[in-house]
């Protein structure tokens, strides 16, 4: 997962939180994002990708960060199953650093591998965006984060990992299903929400 993380964290701590700038600069990298794709302006690897009708805002939520910081605790290698899930949407980064973490990686699938399908079927899952397409699923609204120091690494000559597992509410990446809805910009809002003019993005 290439996205804005490791914010704030200072690598020799055993265990640590996203302060709350780093909270806040998730939350508007994955909205940067949203936005543009919800103006119709966002360009994947030369592709205007359609303008989208109904890409809810995401925020910050405590309890989507809680349940993501008790995965990131164990050092995850892999996604978590079950119940430790908890019915979320889940993006997983590892970063190996030999000196204090601050690092700034901004999410690149989209202009690495394009972007030409609006729907997730298997061909663009597989072609490399199975995460991008996660921060971009229009139906999710709310976003938690959570990281571990997970020490020295033998396998990478004793670089400190980084472990850092984001969860999603509601999960996104349904196969078969559009990644949002293309349309006039906001015009297809959920119920309960309304558009928010200068982000495009419904609230």
């Amino acid at each position: 997962m290439k996205v804005l993380l490791l914010l704030c964290l200072v690598a020799t701590e055993t265990l640590a939180q996203f302060s709350s700038t780093g909270q806040q600069g998730i939350v508007d990298a994955h909205n940067k994002l949203r936005s543009s794709i919800a103006k119709g302006t966002y360009v994947a690897k030369g592709t205007t990708q359609k303008a989208g009708s109904n890409i809810r805002k995401i925020k910050w939520d405590n309890a989507v960060a809680t349940n993501a910081q008790n995965y990131a605790n164990t050092c995850p290698t892999g996604h978590s199953q079950g119940t430790a899930r908890g019915g979320y949407g889940e993006n997983l980064y590892w970063s190996w650093t030999s000196g204090t973490v601050s690092a700034l990686d901004t999410y690149k699938e989209f202009q690495d591998y394009g972007w030409t399908s609006n729907t997730l079927d298997s061909a663009t899952f597989n072609s490399g965006i199975g995460h991008a397409t996660q921060m971009a699923w229009a139906d999710t609204y709310a976003i938690g984060c959570g990281v571990k120091n997970c020490g020295a690494d033998a396998s990478m000559k004793n670089m400190i990992k980084i472990a850092v597992v984001c969860q999603y509410n509601t999960p996104g990446n349904y196969m078969n299903q559009p990644i949002y809805k293309q349309g006039a910009t906001c015009s297809a809002c959920p119920s309960g929400t309304k558009c928010e003019s200068t982000t495009g993005l419904c609230i």
